[in-house]
This record gives structure tokens, sequence and C-alpha cells, in this order.
């Protein structure tokens, strides 16, 4: 009997245990911040190489900028994260990338490439200023038990929005089109409507986020539908060794570095592949992804639920050999139906990965915590310009199929980097889960 009633309460946790009663203000601003991410991509690359003419070094340029821009932002914004107000800083971000939609709106109306170089240099400013410090936030406003569930809300935020946005964005531009041909005032008038969901977005998350309000463990011994997972935060008296705890670092994060390099080598060819290999509708294509977000939106909250219960381990390991083994049939399979499915298997199997990874980096540190985020990103940001360029090397001196069957080898590869790693810093976490049956 005692046990069925632990198993209950267990499967009821109600959601101040997991959460603090201002976090979904904090999700909130999310989704009006992602309106305008696939859209964007989408339509500057028609823009440049299709309206204006130019070759495909200058689309090549434009995203190349917003990587600089973010490789700038996140080589300080850790530090600013974790010394200054995490709640300002997201909300410049926020106004930052708002800026740099109608930038990009008045440099497409005056046909201004140097006009779309710059305000695609400050989008990628402002994107790093903004997830960086949200990040920080989300962790602390959550219960470390139930991390990756924090940051499946944050995901499913993030493909809705982006979903909302790309309904509205394609539905402007085509009517537009039939309405107005030519008219680049109304086909692209989305743009500025993205721009002022990010203003807005700032504005509620100042007013509504209160960022001195963290997450506070419940008294086990005074609250009997408390989680029974839960223990005390105090992990002060924990003696880390230096040797071993940088050692720790320095493979964990070489293998973050390395895998964002292996992420720029192959993922922005598979469109180029799929036009080449499969169907050169670029519409149709463009359609085909919206699924893959869609789903991976609305199963993103169980992903990370199911994340915080998995084996880091085994989830890591048994997620790469998959990921890799999709990525290869990605590349064989010749019919656009197949490919959608495979992509979202493919997307599912990172969205699960990421959020192992959220989950321990956030628990590394809590007094460097932005740091850690910030060096993140800016692997990221390095990855996305070695990777392409080196990838389109091998594309064009070796084969399509190249990039895609080095970047499954490297991801193999990487799998000893993240669990010696892992398995090295385990015992030193600031915020440790110990596995209480094992006591």
């Amino acid at each position: 009997m005692h046990l069925s009633l632990k198993t209950k309460n267990k499967q009821s946790i109600p959601e101040h245990h997991k959460f603090t009663s201002d976090f979904n203000s904090v999700i909130f601003i999310v989704l009006w911040n992602s309106l305008g991410f696939f859209f964007i991509e989408y339509i500057m690359n028609y823009y440049i190489f299709w309206i204006l003419g130019y070759p495909a070094y200058n689309v090549g340029l434009f995203f190349s900028f917003i990587t600089v821009g973010g490789l700038i932002s996140s080589s300080f914004i850790g530090y600013l994260t974790d010394r200054f107000s995490k709640r300002l800083l997201v909300m410049i971000g926020s106004f930052g990338r708002g800026l740099s939609y109608f930038g990009l709106y008045i440099s497409i109306i005056l046909q201004s490439l140097v006009g779309m170089y710059i305000s695609a240099f400050l989008l990628g400013l402002g994107a790093h200023m903004f997830w960086n410090p949200l990040d920080a936030i989300i962790s602390e406003k959550s219960s470390k038990y139930h991390r990756s569930s924090a940051f499946g809300k944050r995901r499913l935020a993030l493909g809705l929005g982006m979903v909302i946005g790309t309904v509205i964005g394609f539905t402007t531009f085509s009517l537009s089109n039939i309405i107005s041909p030519g008219n680049a005032f109304l086909i692209y008038g989305a743009i500025p409507i993205f721009g002022i969901s990010n203003f807005y977005a700032g504005i509620q998350f100042s007013r509504k986020v209160d960022e001195k309000k963290k997450f506070e463990y419940p008294d086990a011994e005074n609250n009997d539908n408390i989680d029974p997972e839960l223990e005390d935060l105090n992990n002060s008296s924990k003696t880390i060794p230096t040797i071993l705890y940088f050692l720790g670092i320095i493979i964990l994060f070489s293998g973050f570095l390395l895998s964002a390099i292996n992420f720029g080598f192959y993922r922005p060819y598979i469109q180029t592949y799929v036009l080449s290999n499969i169907n050169s509708n670029a519409e149709l294509v463009a359609w085909f992804y919206l699924p893959t977000a869609l789903l991976g939106a609305l199963i993103a909250p169980k992903l990370g639920t199911m994340a915080d219960k998995l084996n880091r381990y085994y989830t890591i390991t048994i997620a790469s050999i998959l990921g890799g083994v999709v990525t290869w049939l990605i590349i064989n399979s010749g019919n656009l139906w197949i490919f959608a499915f495979l992509l979202i298997i493919d997307n599912t199997i990172m969205l699960t990965v990421s959020f192992v990874f959220i989950n321990f980096l956030s628990r590394v540190s809590v007094k460097h915590r932005g740091k850690i985020f910030g060096l993140i990103t800016l692997f990221e940001s390095i990855g996305m310009i070695i990777g392409p360029f080196f990838g389109g090397i091998v594309w064009e001196t070796i084969s399509p199929q190249a990039p895609f069957i080095i970047s499954i080898i490297v991801e193999w590869s990487l799998i000893s980097f993240f669990v010696i790693g892992i398995r090295i810093l385990s015992p030193y976490l600031a915020e440790s889960i110990e596995d209480q049956k094992s006591k």
C-alpha cells in the first residue's frame, strides 16, 4: 500500500515543485521572439539569389555575417550574464533582434546588399545576447530534477512560434505576389511584424519576470506531496580535485567544439542535397520542413521530461549511433515523403540529446553558468564558420554525399569525448542528482 501511494505521488508532481510561479512568463517571450526564424532564413536566400541575382557566395556572406555577430556577442555575453541583470540583457537582445528585422525590411525595399549584411550582423549579435541570459534564467527558475523538461517547454514555444511565423510570412508573401506582384513593401511585409513582436516580447518579459525569484526546493519533511527524489542543495562540502575537474572540462568541451564544427560541416547542405537529388521545387521542399518543426515543438516537452529520467551515457551513445544511421538514410532516400519522415526522426534524436546535455551543463556550475552557456554558443558560432567552409570544399572536390558520410564517422568518434568528460565531471557538479535507490 505504501508503495502504491508513493508511485501515485511521483506521477503527479505539482508544477510548483518543478518551476517558479513566473516560469511561463519566461517561456512566453520565446514564442514571440521566434516568429521570423525560418521565414527570414528562407526568404533572404531567395531574395539575394533569385530576385537580386547575386552569386551564391553573396548568400553565404549574409549568413556568415549572422554567425560573426553571434561569435562576437558570445565571446562576452557569458561574463555579462554572470555579472549583470539577466532580465535587462534578454530585453536588450530582443530589442536588437527587432531592430535588425526593420533593417532587413528597409534594405530589401532599397535593394541594399550592404544594408542586409549590417542587419544580419546585428541579428546575430542580438541572438546570443538574448539566448544566453534566457537559458540561465530558465535554469534558475526550474528544479534540477526537471531541468530538461524546462528546456523542453522552451523548445515547444520556439517551435510553435516558428510555425506560426512561417504561416504568417508565406501567406503574406503569396497573397501579396498575387495582389501586387513586385511590390516589395507588401510582399515582405511580415518582416516588420516580426520586428514588432520582438519589441513586444522584450517589454512583456521586463514587466512580468522577476529575476530575483529563483526556484526553491520544498522541505521534504514538511510536505507530503514532495517529489521523493528532492534532496538538499548544499554541496559546499565537496572537494574538487582541480586537475581532474579541468581534465573533464577540457575533454567534454573539446567534444562540443568538434561536434559544432561537424554540425556545420553537413547540416547547411541538407536542403541543397534534397533540391539537387530528390525534388527541385524549392517552395515544396520548404513546406516539407514545416511538419518537422511543428512535430518537434509538440513533442519537445515530453522529450524533455523523458530526458530527465534517462541514463545520459546510454542516451548519448545510442542517439549518436542512430543519428548517424538516419543521416545515411536521408542522403539515400529518393522520395520527399521519406525524407520528411527521416528528418522528423533525426530532429527527435537531436532534441533528446540536446536536453540531456543542457540538463548536465546547467548543473556544472551555478556561479559560472552564464560563462558555460556562453562557451557553448561560442563553439556553435565557430562551428558554423569552419564547418560549412570545409563541408563545401568536400562537396565540390569529392562528392555531394561526402560531407554527410564524414560527419557520420565524426559523430560516432565523439561519443567517447562526451561519455568520458561527463563521467569525470559527474561527482563534482554544483547541482548533483544522486540515484536515491543506490543510497
